[in-house]
């Protein structure tokens, strides 16, 4: 099994942002351990039923249920869980950060989140299981970099040996991965189809998101 570790390939600028994003997940995963990690995703995971019926089993005023659409994000099931995550957000994240600026990226985090969780509730609008896992939001990330960045050098380890390989090797497999899953519709407690869902729209966004350079008023010689 390959586990990325971190990108070979060195930024710009640093990358505040996604150390950022992960620092939030940190603290909000200990917040959850504090008061118990169960409750917690009851009471601020995205639940279909909830979000597709307008409804509220757990009032949290001020807090609306709608507001779990972004909280959902930062909330994870267990060490496994934020663990894995955060390591292909460390891994992918500080070269798309590089390519989009600091604040481009953020939005575009943000909003393969929200893509993500909407790709998952429509089809399971019953549900009362309630959604929690950076997973999706990652995944976009993860595509933004497959389609703009397929050969940058990722550091991983197979085993117990460390090699390098191109994003691409990484990323494409996985990708078909999630798709196999989805197919076989097997009981999970993994929502595959929110990765698949956040990947597609951080494929094909990633070119909306990215700076454009400027172009200079004058030439030097």
């Amino acid at each position: 099994m390959l586990i990325p570790l971190k990108t070979g390939e060195p930024t710009r600028k640093p990358p505040v942002v996604t150390v950022f994003l992960i620092t939030v997940n940190v603290v909000v995963f200990v917040y959850q351990l504090l008061h118990g990690v169960n409750f917690t995703a009851a009471k601020y995971g995205a639940i279909p039923y909830e979000l597709t019926h307008a409804v509220d089993k757990l009032p949290l005023f001020p807090y609306t249920h709608y507001l779990s659409l972004l909280a959902y994000m930062f909330m994870h099931g267990g060490f496994l869980h934020i663990i894995g995550n955060m390591l292909f957000l460390n891994t992918f994240g500080p070269n798309v950060e590089d390519i989009m600026g600091h604040f481009r990226f953020l939005l575009f985090y943000i909003l393969c989140g929200l893509i993500s969780v909407l790709v998952y509730v429509i089809p399971n609008f019953r549900s009362e299981i309630p959604l929690v896992g950076a997973s999706g939001a990652i995944a976009g990330v993860m595509g933004a970099h497959l389609r703009a960045l397929p050969g940058t050098r990722i550091l991983c380890l197979f085993f117990i040996f460390r090699v390098m390989l191109p994003a691409v090797v990484i990323l494409l497999p996985w990708m078909l991965l999630q798709f196999a899953n989805v197919m076989m519709r097997e009981q999970s407690n993994v929502a595959f189809i929110a990765h698949i869902g956040g990947f597609i729209f951080g494929m094909f966004m990633v070119r909306k998101f990215e700076k454009r350079a400027s172009v200079p008023s004058y030439v030097e010689f």
